[in-house]
């Protein structure tokens, strides 16, 4: 499947969404704006750009920043401090300190808790780079199941040949389904 349904958005599916390292920015971009078409909010955690980076990167795509909060995990690491645009976004010391990250997003379920709104983890392949393979396969297990609990969505964006075979196999069992976004977009 390539096209995201209000239908599985509302079952609070969570999904694998694989992409090719070179089209990975323009899938982000590609699964943002998606969701925005259907009237989801997004709680954006991310391991690949830090959140300055993507909000200008959003806005030259027409992506409007009211419907995405940011869970950055790399700008107060990168920096040893806070960047200067911290407007809806929470900043994480540590992309490896998975404590912090379970809490941040807690507090942020409970904030956006009844609304139309999911989660996005870019990416997994990144993650590898401060984190080991069973480290984030116990991540995952569980998001998926506290955002299955809750019935909210959750994305899990990851280069397909960046993976091990055993991630892989995690992520593909853990997630309900697998968007292949290796192939160019067809609308």
């Amino acid at each position: 499947m390539n096209r995201i349904t209000a239908d599985k958005l509302g079952e609070g599916d969570s999904f694998l969404v694989l992409s090719s390292a070179s089209s990975l920015k323009e899938n982000n971009i590609r699964l943002v704006k998606e969701i925005q078409r259907l009237g989801y909010q997004t709680i954006m955690i991310t391991f690949n750009q830090p959140s300055p980076i993507l909000k200008r990167t959003y806005i030259k795509n027409e992506i409007d920043l009211n419907t995405i909060i940011f869970i950055d995990a790399v700008s107060k690491y990168a920096l040893g401090t806070l960047p200067e645009d911290i407007d809806r976004a929470v900043f994480i010391s540590n992309p490896r300190n998975l404590t912090n990250l379970s809490v941040a997003i807690s507090e942020m379920l409970k904030e956006f808790a009844g609304t139309d709104t999911c989660v996005i983890l870019d990416s997994i392949s990144t993650m590898l780079i401060y984190l080991s393979s069973e480290d984030i396969s116990k991540f995952v297990h569980f998001m998926t199941s506290k955002l299955a609990i809750l019935g909210m969505p959750v994305f899990f964006v990851a280069v397909e040949n960046g993976l091990n075979p055993v991630l892989m196999s995690h992520l593909s069992t853990f997630t309900d389904e697998v968007i292949d976004f290796t192939s160019p977009a067809t609308d």
